[in-house]
Parts: C-alpha cells; structure tokens; sequence
C-alpha cells in the first residue's frame, strides 16, 4: 500500500461523502450497535460543499490519504483555519483501511498545517471512541472541557419550563446580519475564539438548512447565540455561545420548537442545573464529547456548545 497526502479535489466529493457514510456507521454498528447516518452516500457529500462554501478562499481544505495502488482514497479529513485557531473537522478511515495508522498520516499534515499558521489546533472527539481519543493524545492534544450530547425525542412546547427561563423567552429572536459582530465580539469574550464567518454563513442560509437565534438582555446587548442544522446528513443544535444556563435553555427551547426532526446537541457538563432542566424536558444522553486542544487554549467562560457540520469547537 502506498499512501499520498493530498488535498481533496471537488470531483472526489462524491467518494469522500460515501467515505464518511460507510466509515462511520461501520464504527458505530461495531460499536453500539446502530448507524448514524440513515441518508444516503450522496446526501453526505454535503459535508465537502460546506467546507468548500467557508474555506476555499482562506486556505482551508479536505486533506485526504489517496492509495495510489488502488486508486482510491483511504481516508479524509476537513480544516478549519479561523483567525485565532485552526479546527479540525471530521476525520474518517474507510473500513478496509482500518488499522493500517491511515489516520495518523493524515493528523499528521494537519498539526503540520496548524504549526504553519502558528495556530493552535482545536477539535472535539468521542470520549467512547478510544482509538480516536487516543490517536489525538499522543500527538499532544490535550482534553480542556467536556461534553455530554443529548437529545430529546417527542419534544413539545409544553415541557416545564422554570420561571427564569420562560421569562427570557420574549428576549429570543432570529439572528440577523446585522449582529455578527456583536456575535463574534461575544465568543471572543466568552470562549476566546473568533469565527464571525462561520455565522455570517450560517444566517444568509443560502442552503436553506440552518437556523440562528440570539437572546438579548435589558441592554438591548446579546448575550447568546445557537444555530441548528437541520438536512438528511446532520440534525444537531449547535454551535451557540452563551453567557447563562437559563439563557442557553431559553435558546434551547426555541430551536427545538423550530424543527421538525430530533436533533443532537452537546452541553458542557459543567452546566449542571440546566442538565437536570433538560432531563426534566426527556433529554437523553447519546454520548460524550472531549473538546481538545494543541497549543496555548484557555477553557471557555462561558457555555459553548460546538457541533460537527462544520467542526466547531
């Protein structure tokens, strides 16, 4: 086998999609016994169009590890540079290349790509997936907050809803262009990360596929943002950053009224009241997530809830 690092060209979107599609569920059948993805191999080469949309012109790109015998790609992985950090995206390894360090090649460009940008280098992973974490690990990526991806299937508007929380529902509204530096200037504050055009995308929604809601305080001033996505390839709540536990539940709330399918969404574990909220609501856990870090990184003081189409951590 003899393996090229190279970067992906559009005409290969359709391999990568199905690449994503079979890598994935092959790990979680094994794994837990259930598919992720129920759409199909095309659907998924959604994730090369977004990638494209935010990075072609800032240098980001899908990395792939092309076999050059086979004439096929064994493994894929998008980056995200931001201007304070680089963020790794979702990396897969077809089946028949399992166990082969197809992944570490890859990871390896990427730190590669990061210490370039004299970036650090930012990504959240499965703390069920141990291969993976561990992968990540030993080239120095290091935990720094923790997540628990919950999901509540049935969700009705007429859940209990505590009073702090109800009262700051009139202060949630759609997110316009107008507020993506108030956004952005917030997540700086918050979790010291800057990705104003990653929400800027988000609201022109010219996919028709995302949704942005911010909440405002006395002030008139936002104090947080969550966007949904919602398309047959990903059905998840996120990213958002917030200053309060009730403020994320108030955001909470209003993008689970908004959509029409259950959907995924991740939340520190440090936010211990809203989680007892959200079990109240019939939230589940689905699994936990490790934000991880190379280079200097400072937790977030605030709530940060990333997501994986596009990598947002």
């Amino acid at each position: 086998m003899a393996l090229e690092i190279r970067v992906a060209e559009p005409q290969q979107w359709a391999e990568i999609g199905a690449l994503i599609y079979d890598s994935t569920n092959a790990w979680y059948l094994k794994n837990r016994g259930f598919s992720v993805y129920n759409c199909t191999k095309e659907d998924a080469k959604i994730y090369c169009q977004i990638y494209d949309d935010l990075d072609a012109a800032n240098g980001g790109c899908c990395f792939i590890a092309y076999d050059t015998e086979a004439n096929r790609i064994a493994g894929s992985c998008f980056v995200h540079p931001r201007s304070t950090h680089v963020s790794l995206g979702i990396m897969n390894v077809h089946p028949d290349y399992f166990g082969q360090k197809v992944s570490s090649l890859i990871l390896a460009r990427i730190v590669e790509f990061a210490k370039e940008r004299n970036k650090p280098l930012r990504l959240t992973s499965s703390a069920m997936n141990l291969d993976s974490y561990s992968l990540y690990n030993r080239f120095g990526i290091a935990p720094f907050v923790m997540y628990q991806d919950m999901m509540i299937p049935n969700f009705t508007k007429d859940v209990p809803v505590p009073d702090d929380v109800k009262a700051l529902l009139p202060k949630v509204r759609r997110a316009t262009l107008d507020d993506v530096p108030a956004i952005a200037a917030l997540e700086q504050e918050l979790a010291f990360i800057e990705r104003a055009s990653d929400y800027r995308y988000f609201i022109e929604n010219k996919g028709g596929i995302w949704q942005v809601w911010v909440i405002e305080n006395e002030a008139g001033q936002i104090d947080g943002v969550l966007c949904s996505v919602q398309c047959p390839a990903s059905t998840m709540v996120g990213p958002g950053c917030i200053r309060t536990e009730p403020e994320m539940l108030a955001l909470i709330y209003t993008a689970l009224s908004n959509m029409t399918a259950t959907p995924v969404f991740l939340v520190p574990v440090k936010c211990v009241n809203a989680i007892q909220v959200l079990y109240s609501w019939g939230a589940r856990n689905t699994e936990t997530h490790v934000g991880q870090c190379l280079g200097e990184c400072k937790a977030p003081i605030g709530i940060s809830m990333p997501t994986f189409l596009p990598e947002t951590c």
